[in-house]
């Protein structure tokens, strides 16, 4: 089951365990994890996409490295809260990941997607500002840390 409301994550989530976030693109996967006590976010790693197999597979090693109980999935909507082609390319991506994980019979890992409106524009902004301008840096792993931090927020504020 894919989750959508924060409320309902509240509710089924407990309070310790590692949470992985993905800001999924066409080309790259941003990853974060936070730590045990779901205090911290940390980018982790970019994936430059390859095929949703490739993809999958790389993500079900960090979880195996990684004690993971929930994915959360940066939901990419416009300002007004409407969704888009890009919402339904996240969509579509999680649902196959669902099946993927289904597959393996891994069904004890809470999957979300969630609003990230703005993340990426968030973390360019904060690369551009703390790094020289002649050191190019991707950016999809701090959209995706900033995605968890914001879902971690949520999570303690309803």
């Amino acid at each position: 089951m894919i989750y959508k409301e924060i409320s309902d994550c509240k509710k089924i989530l407990p309070t310790k365990g590692r949470l992985l976030a993905l800001d999924v693109g066409t080309k790259k996967i941003g990853v974060a994890i936070c730590d045990e006590t779901q205090t911290i976010a940390t980018p982790k790693l970019i994936i430059k996409r390859q095929s949703n197999l490739k993809d999958f597979a790389t993500l079900l090693s960090i979880i195996q490295e990684n004690p993971v109980i929930a994915i959360i999935f940066g939901f990419p909507i416009k300002m007004d809260g409407s969704e888009n082609l890009m919402s339904d390319f996240v969509l579509k991506f999680v649902k196959n990941f669902e099946d993927f994980l289904q597959n393996l019979s891994i069904k004890n890992i809470v999957l979300v997607v969630f609003d990230e409106r703005l993340s990426s524009f968030k973390a360019r902004d904060f690369v551009n500002k703390s790094m020289k301008k002649s050191a190019k840096k991707d950016y999809d792993d701090i959209s995706a840390s900033l995605i968890l931090e914001h879902f971690l927020n949520d999570l303690r504020q309803s």
